[in-house]
């Protein structure tokens, strides 16, 4: 086993002092004045990175940041997202899938179907310059729709707690669309990611990839749900801590990980399936749910987030056009799409276009695929910042925008 050296591991403990310091208090900044922690966690990225501590004090920035010793710093930043969406997995409510199934399945299939297209077409348009492989054009525009397409169900969960509406038949709507937009859409990712890799072999096809993750999630959710609650119901029965139940719960998500990853898709989809087989035994207790979100949201997610504002240029990489035409596409097409689908599966015009405006929110989940696109080459920076603005757009967006419908909504929805 090799171990870094005293040098590089002190240089780490100052990096994670600098990036918590600046991440906790721009993400509470933020949180105070109603937005998204997650967004002063990226800001703090953006002030540390070449956007502008690198602009500014370009000696400071190679001497905090060094390229040829962040591969520690970055590791940490994948286990952050390990755990995000672990957590991210627990607050996903099957239950409330069924009671709702036909609005849902409606509203999420036409969520998905028409941003879908227009990220589509708006990627097989962009001129060969914003791509960094011209000859991955398809895979290229397939992740962008998929990016587009995603909803970022921590975020959507809390605007409505916010809002007390995430017990009433509308807040169920929206969360169980939520839920099947990002399933369907790390599916999709898991595809595209093995398309660009090929990590699994030549001998095993896109559809091979395709029907083990299928079969994976299958098997996760039924035989998977079932041991899982076996033996977190033996863990009860014998009197262990509560931490224990949480060290059980990270053993469960790291193993998920690493089978998803073996299988050629990214491991943060297994701690996805981790997530949801776990919260669907019932056996994990608020205070431990508590104590895993505060781990999560206030260690490494922040150290992840602030990662993203690290990986490129905000300011030189910045296109007006690019940015713009992204957000443009991301409201107009998630809105659109699930307005309508709510509006067929019977919903009052008001109601489903209060449920569009609750899918909006790319957050932390349309961070994610951005960031990984990048880190495997698939994206160029500009991309990459478009993207993430766009997540950051529309997640400001939704809030406001569900408070605006909010008072006539509360006189007719039944709680």
């Amino acid at each position: 086993m090799n171990f870094p050296s005293e040098h590089d591991f002190g240089l780490l403990m100052f990096q994670l002092f600098i990036i918590l310091t600046a991440a906790l208090s721009l993400g509470e900044l933020f949180r105070r004045f109603g937005q998204a922690q997650v967004i002063g966690e990226v800001t703090a990225g953006i002030l540390l990175g070449p956007s502008v501590l690198g602009a500014l004090f370009p000696g400071l920035y190679g001497s905090l940041f060094p390229p040829s010793q962040t591969h520690l710093l970055g590791t940490l930043a994948w286990l952050g997202s390990v755990f995000l969406l672990l957590v991210a997995g627990i607050e996903v409510d099957l239950a409330a899938i069924r009671r709702e199934r036909r609005v849902i399945f409606s509203t999420s299939f036409f969520s998905i179907l028409v941003p879908f297209a227009l990220g589509f077409g708006f990627a097989m348009g962009l001129p060969d310059g914003y791509l960094r492989d011209p000859s991955q054009r398809l895979t290229f525009a397939l992740f962008v729709a998929t990016a587009l397409s995603i909803s970022a169900i921590p975020l959507v969960a809390k605007i409505l707690m916010d809002l007390n509406l995430l017990k009433t038949s509308l807040g169920q709507t929206i969360v169980g669309s939520a839920v099947i937009n990002d399933l369907v859409g790390w599916m999709f990712f898991a595809i595209i990611l093995t398309m660009i890799t090929g990590s699994v072999g030549s001998e095993i096809s896109v559809i091979g990839i395709a029907l083990l993750t299928l079969g994976f999630s299958f098997l996760t959710l039924t035989a998977g749900k079932y041991l899982a609650q076996r033996l977190f119901a033996a863990f009860h029965r014998r009197g262990f801590p509560h931490e224990g139940i949480l060290g059980l719960a990270v053993l469960v998500a790291f193993f998920c990980a690493a089978v998803t990853q073996w299988i050629g898709i990214h491991a943060i989809f297994g701690a996805f399936l981790a997530g949801v087989m776990i919260g669907e035994t019932g056996e994990i207790i608020n205070r431990t749910r508590e104590t895993l979100r505060n781990v999560a949201f206030y260690v490494f997610s922040p150290v992840f987030f602030a990662s993203m504002g690290l990986q490129a240029n905000f300011i030189a990489d910045f296109d007006w056009l690019l940015v713009g035409g992204t957000i443009a596409l991301a409201c107009i097409g998630k809105v659109s799409g699930a307005t309508l689908g709510a509006i067929v599966a019977g919903r009052p015009r008001r109601e489903a276009l209060t449920i569009g405006f609750g899918l909006l929110p790319q957050g932390a989940m349309g961070m994610i695929l951005a960031f990984l696109a990048l880190q495997y080459g698939l994206i160029s920076d500009p991309i990459f910042v478009a993207l993430l603005l766009a997540a950051i757009a529309t997640s400001v967006l939704a809030g406001p925008l569900i408070q605006a419908m909010a008072p006539a909504l509360k006189r007719t929805l039944k709680t």
